[in-house]
């Protein structure tokens, strides 16, 4: 005879798949927007290669398997996800630095240390330059012949 216990017990196990499932969506998603913004991050601030190559190849991964095999649900029995979870739960919630709390000034900080680098880093080169990037040549001192 099955008891209140049993039923207790099977409630349990269907809310933790279902936890289980919307936090690997959840994760999911995540990821794919953390890629994307590396691209631009990559690209258009940092201005390094290298780190807009991995974004896109950590984009291109999470959209092709999940294409190639039917759903990002199948992503979520790959061992190799687990260790992306671990990983991802062992830097975030680390005791040293918890990232779950000390992120966003993190950011933040890092941000205004870019803009700094990025304005104003370079200015014991070669005099002074402006604060927008322009084109080596100006309009005034052309070498080409104008069109109008």
């Amino acid at each position: 005879m099955r008891t209140k216990f049993y039923y207790c017990i099977q409630m349990l196990a269907k809310s933790r798949a279902l936890f289980i499932k919307e936090y690997n969506n959840k994760l999911f998603n995540w990821l794919v927007t953390f890629s994307l913004v590396m691209v631009v991050v990559g690209r258009f601030v940092i201005k390094f290669f290298l780190l807009e190559i991995v974004a896109w190849v950590m984009f291109i991964f999470l959209e092709t398997y999940t294409r190639m095999f039917w759903s990002a649900e199948s992503l979520y029995y790959n061992p190799a996800w687990h260790i992306i979870v671990s990983s991802w739960e062992t830097i975030v919630y680390s005791p040293i630095l918890d990232l779950d709390r000390w992120a966003i000034p993190i950011v933040i900080l890092l941000s205004f240390a870019v803009l700094y680098w990025r304005c104003f880093g370079h200015r014991r080169k070669r005099g002074s330059r402006s604060l927008l990037p322009l084109y080596k040549n100006s309009h005034k001192n052309s070498t080409r012949p104008r069109s109008d």
